[in-house]
């Protein structure tokens, strides 16, 4: 197993960290540095997205806000997030990957949602670490990919899930 400075270090190589957190939390800890925004993720996440990254050999984006994108609550969901803050409204209780540092929504470069769960399912056993995908949202595929390491020792190697 790799030591945590190397996986962090391994990330920066592919990712900002502008990438991984909403624009509220970054503007208010950036002082702080990388690995500190690093440190709020389980250590399975980023070594899972690493090995992604270097054996698909295509770009992959998480939240692309800094850039002028749209895409701001695809890594950490924090308080600062309108995902987040409309939950609270709502008083409903939430247990969402995200919101621990367990998860990520992302696109790769040249590659439907559909054929990166695929290409997952074809790697599966190198794979570091076991993980769950998001398929059907409403009974409709979406249209990024959702990957989490959740583990429930119940599940498979790649735990294909779809929600309401």
């Amino acid at each position: 197993m790799m030591e945590t400075k190397q996986i962090y270090d391994d990330f920066l190589q592919y990712f900002n960290v502008e990438e991984i957190v909403s624009p509220g939390i970054y503007n208010k800890y950036n002082h702080l540095g990388d690995y500190f925004f690093l440190s709020r993720f389980d250590i399975r996440i980023l070594a899972t997205m690493v090995f992604i990254r270097t054996t698909i050999k295509r770009a992959i984006t998480i939240n692309d806000w800094l850039w002028g994108g749209r895409f701001d609550e695809r890594g950490l969901r924090d308080t600062s997030t309108p995902m987040v803050q409309d939950r609270a409204k709502k008083n409903d209780p939430w247990l969402s990957a995200h919101v621990v540092g367990m998860a990520f929504d992302f696109d790769v470069k040249e590659m439907t949602a559909n054929e990166v769960r695929e290409w997952l399912f074809k790697f599966r056993d190198a794979l570091p670490y076991k993980i769950r995908l998001e398929r059907k949202l409403n009974g409709e595929f979406i249209s990024w990919v959702h990957l989490d390491v959740c583990d429930d020792p119940r599940n498979p190697k790649i735990y294909s899930f779809d929600i309401k």
